[in-house]
């Protein structure tokens, strides 16, 4: 009996290049608005509108306090409330301000955001390796990676691209204005590794959640969180150092950048079994993670469904 033959893919649905228009003029009117108020004025609109946002979504809302309540079981409803509008607000403030760099020259967004550790980035790009920058969708991180492009050197962030052209060509022309030179997500992998063999910096977010069969499952907030193990693999292949750096929100549209101690791949070379390393690797990523976020977690995007992918039930005995 032949085989039936494979049904075919079912394609994406294709957007209307009349939504990507009307989409882009809505995202360059509110940016004019944004830019046209004082900073008071702004920062107030930019946090209704997160708030906004939210109420607006009432799945993202319930995420938001799903994981709120979990990852916090000691709080009570009024701090988890508080500490819910204070996401959404930051979330509001960071996008607003990230708008406003189309209008900032360079020196503006130095005086904006303070940089803290620089010597660490400086002892990690002195191994000739290239460099990994570990962050997480906290504060401004956006900004934060303009900001460590001027520092000696542009960056390369990897970025998920919109599924609107145009919006995304008008985003990437705010991330690029000061060198910097995103890759794209969708096929990372060369370009990641062509970034490191010109020793450059690769900057790299794994704080969402992946598919499962692409994930490592590794404690975050007292749970296994499915995460990606591109970084442990990259850092482990070519021994590139791995440099913790989060942006945080000081108020005024400023910011402080702050990089932390370097994880070197030695630590994770030296063990035979690469997938236990691997999965080590990224438990580590994911502890530092956490423990920035403990330190304001209003500031981190909790309206993300982090721990929508479960872990594989354990498989029993055969009876």
């Amino acid at each position: 009996m032949s085989t039936p033959p494979a049904r075919p893919k079912r394609s994406a649905r294709r957007r209307s290049s009349a939504r990507n228009r009307a989409e882009l003029a809505a995202f360059r009117a509110a940016a004019a608005a944004l830019s046209a108020l004082p900073r008071s004025a702004s920062d107030a609109a930019s946090r209704a509108l997160g708030r906004w946002v939210l109420s607006a979504l009432p799945r993202r809302r319930t995420i938001l306090r799903r994981n709120l309540e979990t990852a916090f079981p000691e709080a009570g409803a009024a701090e988890i409330d508080a500490l819910a509008r204070g996401s959404a607000e930051a979330l509001g403030v960071s996008l607003a301000e990230f708008l406003e760099v189309a209008s900032l020259s360079g020196e503006e967004i130095r005086r904006r955001i303070e940089v803290e550790g620089e010597e660490n980035l400086r002892a990690a790009r002195a191994l000739r390796r290239g460099v990994f920058l570990l962050s997480a969708h906290l504060g401004g991180w956006e900004l934060g990676a303009i900001r460590a492009g001027m520092l000696g050197e542009p960056i390369a962030p990897v970025v998920r691209p919109l599924d609107n052209p145009l919006l995304e060509r008008e985003l990437s022309r705010r991330r690029t204005r000061f060198g910097n030179r995103p890759i794209s997500k969708r096929d990372a992998a060369r370009d990641v590794l062509r970034a490191l063999r010109r020793r450059e910096t690769v900057a790299i977010l794994i704080d969402q959640n992946v598919l499962p069969k692409e994930a490592v499952f590794v404690p975050f907030f007292g749970r296994l969180a499915a995460t990606t193990p591109a970084l442990a693999r990259f850092q482990i292949a070519t021994g590139a150092p791995v440099v913790p750096v989060f942006t945080w929100p000081r108020g005024g549209g400023r910011y402080r950048l702050i990089f932390e101690s370097p994880i070197y791949a030695e630590e994770f070379q030296a063990d035979p079994d690469r997938d236990a390393a691997v999965r080590r690797a990224t438990a580590r990523y994911m502890a530092v993670t956490e423990a920035a976020i403990r330190k304001e977690p209003s500031a981190w995007l909790w309206a993300h469904d982090r721990w929508r992918t479960r872990p594989p039930e354990p498989v029993g005995p055969e009876t």
